[in-house]
């Protein structure tokens, strides 16, 4: 609520305003040298693209993050203190929020007066019960871990499940130049389109200058 207190200043806004402009006044011109380039020298101008273009996979930097972890045997190595910090934690959490828990300075807190008073006191009641209800569950994790291990491996062995982002995405982060064919044999009509594109930003973000400063 605090982002759209800011939002509603106006000196925020018009900073806004400003940056999208100069930004698309800069894209314009970049644009406008590209296309000029492309029909004044194309020879030059795809030499120095194919120079520059190089392809950049976030797979194989993020493969690390993607390899299964177990942590069970460490778990099991130190189940009484993990049952010990999941019991105690529980306990002093559901014993907060049950005996010292503030609507309104949560509230406050969290900027949400920007909401209808019943809406916000109801917001925070249920974040509020679904936070003893974890802390519960937290607890009774933390004793059967303490006394009943086995229970806690073969819930574990039913719920765990590996879901890899890196399958999901496979071929979207393939490289796709399936324009660049057609601007190398084409490039001074390419050049035409782009320049065209740049004077129609150029002209309408122009125009907004004098409007926004």
């Amino acid at each position: 609520m605090e982002l759209l207190n800011i939002m509603d200043n106006h000196v925020v806004r018009l900073w806004l305003t400003q940056s999208a402009v100069v930004f698309f006044i800069i894209a314009g011109i970049t644009l406008l040298v590209i296309g000029v380039s492309l029909i004044v020298n194309s020879a030059g101008t795809l030499g120095f693209f194919g120079r520059m273009n190089r392809w950049i996979s976030l797979r194989g930097v993020s493969k690390p993050l993607e390899i299964p972890r177990d942590t069970q045997q460490a778990v099991q190595n130190y189940r009484y203190w993990f049952a010990a910090v999941f019991v105690l934690g529980g306990i002093f959490a559901v014993y907060g929020l049950l005996r010292h828990f503030s609507t309104s300075s949560v509230i406050t807190l969290f900027g949400l007066g920007y909401f209808r008073p019943v809406l916000a006191e109801w917001l925070v009641e249920s974040a509020r019960w679904v936070l003893v209800a974890g802390n519960l569950v937290g607890i009774v994790l933390g004793a059967m871990l303490a006394f009943s291990p086995g229970a806690v491996a073969a819930l574990e062995a039913r719920g765990s499940h590996w879901y890899s982002e890196r399958k999901v995405t496979k071929g979207a982060d393939s490289m796709n130049i399936r324009l660049d064919p057609w601007v190398a044999a084409y490039p001074r009509v390419a050049g035409g389109i782009i320049v065209v594109l740049a004077l129609g930003l150029l002209g309408a973000f122009g125009l907004m200058l004098p409007v926004v400063w």
